[in-house]
């Protein structure tokens, strides 16, 4: 099914977005939780989703693939040409132009390095300048303090927590509540508008951010 906006691959001289293809790209997704079994442990999705490629598979195909408000892409470092993770577009309402990222994954050997701050930028950079959406979002449990830090990072604002948002999966990341076997989430809710985008000075900040070398 179509994304309910026009798409496209992302790339600058560090990083490459290219649409996500299940064919080409579970295998090496599933690869990196078979070598890191935690990538996805703060997710809010079955932890047998990983346990096979035919089942991640089957995961995108449901989630990602038959639904037009979500959509992924892999992600390579531009130098070495490795798969270094993926991040996507999830709940996006084209009525009131909006969307919000999700999936972010950086695979283990690519963490603390410039993968995450340009994939964030570029899509964010998609997201304003070529769709002209009013606001993007980010959710992550708000436990999860580098998902946070990584989203600040590229400007996202905390608008707030939202208190026992989520039953999380058997096997994730929580909280308890006594008496219960399923842990349950407080959700982070982070967002940058239109008006974030354009306000003087974010856009030279970001591209330094970008562009640094560690």
């Amino acid at each position: 099914m179509s994304f309910v906006f026009p798409t496209r691959d992302l790339q600058n001289d560090r990083v490459r977005l290219v649409r996500f293809d299940p064919t080409e790209h579970v295998p090496l997704l599933f690869k990196e939780h078979q070598v890191y079994p935690d990538l996805w442990r703060c997710f809010a999705v079955p932890a047998d989703v990983v346990a096979s490629e035919a089942s991640l598979a089957d995961w995108y195909d449901t989630v990602i693939e038959k639904e037009p408000t979500r959509i992924l892409w892999a992600v390579f470092d531009v130098e070495t040409g490795d798969f270094a993770g993926c991040i996507g577009l999830f709940y996006t309402d084209a009525q009131n132009k909006s969307t919000e990222i999700g999936a972010v994954t950086v695979v283990k050997r690519w963490q603390r390095t410039h993968v995450n701050t340009n994939m964030c930028g570029l899509l964010l950079r998609f997201c304003f300048e070529d769709l002209k959406l009013r606001r993007v979002q980010w959710q992550t449990n708000a436990e999860n303090v580098a998902s946070i830090h990584a989203a600040q990072r590229v400007g996202l604002k905390l608008e707030g927590i939202a208190r026992w948002q989520l039953v999380m999966p058997l096997g994730r990341e929580g909280i308890a509540r006594p008496g219960e076997e399923q842990l349950g989430r407080h959700s982070a809710m982070l967002a940058i508008c239109w008006d974030d985008w354009e306000a003087e000075g974010y856009q030279a900040e970001l591209q330094a951010k970008m562009d640094r070398r560690m």
